[in-house]
């Protein structure tokens, strides 16, 4: 009789205030109701998410890791004890897949390096919904991250996104902390070249999104506002 190996489960959280079931997997669900151990960004965050999905799940026999967000914080092992005793854990992001804009990926590295399994579950990514949802390319794409606070860099490395977008006819993908959203939308107008396209992508997955893609001279004509929502920005360069 085979044993099976203990398995660190990659675990997709809602995206958007959309919180219906409808948007959880029956495999989803039996994999997390069979999990006590989880690695978390806010425990407080991943309680919620599963009392709501597993109302009758015992929120006494739940034990959270929660990843300290310090770049000295190394010993990823610390996470990964109840793994390493064969019981198997969950990665949980506090929004969409975990890894992506988002912390846990040394602790994954550190199981591959330990022979652990990992198992990426099925779940929503607001980065890839914004790019399958811009009409932009999808064949060649990269994502950025944040983009530097300070004025001057934020503007250098703007043009650099832009020039290799055309350069290697590819979707340039950045995102922006919520309450900055707006100057970010106003920079990218008076920086960018008019025949640019730029998508956003908006409170994804909520009654409140918006997915709007247009060039740069017809981004002039827009007024939207962004403020404290989240926000994907890609755009594509001709």
């Amino acid at each position: 009789m085979e044993i099976k190996k203990p398995t660190l489960y990659i675990i997709p959280n809602f995206i958007g205030s959309n919180d219906s079931l409808e948007n959880i997997s029956k495999y989803n669900l039996r994999i997390i109701d069979e999990i006590n151990y989880f690695i978390v960004e806010s425990e407080k965050k991943s309680r919620r998410f599963i009392k709501k999905i597993l109302p009758t799940k015992s929120q006494d026999d739940l034990i959270f890791f929660q990843i300290k967000k310090n770049k000295n914080d190394i010993n990823n092992e610390k996470y990964l004890k109840p793994l390493i005793k064969g019981q198997n854990m969950g990665l949980m992001s506090d929004s969409g897949n975990p890894v992506i804009a988002d912390p846990g990926a040394s602790i994954i590295n550190t199981a591959h390096v330990l022979k652990i399994n990992v198992k990426p579950l099925v779940g929503p990514s607001s980065i890839l919904l914004a790019l399958i949802s811009s009409g932009m390319k999808g064949q060649r794409f990269t994502f950025n991250g944040y983009l530097p606070i300070n004025s001057k860099e934020r503007i250098k490395k703007l043009k650099l996104l832009e020039k290799k977008s055309k350069k290697n006819d590819e979707t340039q993908i950045f995102i922006e902390t919520p309450y900055r959203n707006n100057q970010l939308l106003d920079l990218t107008k008076k920086v960018l070249s008019q025949n640019t396209q730029l998508s956003i992508a908006s409170c994804l997955n909520s009654k409140d999104e918006k997915i709007i893609s247009l060039s740069i001279v017809e981004w002039k004509k827009e007024e939207i506002n962004l403020n404290k929502k989240p926000t994907v920005f890609l755009i594509d360069a001709k």
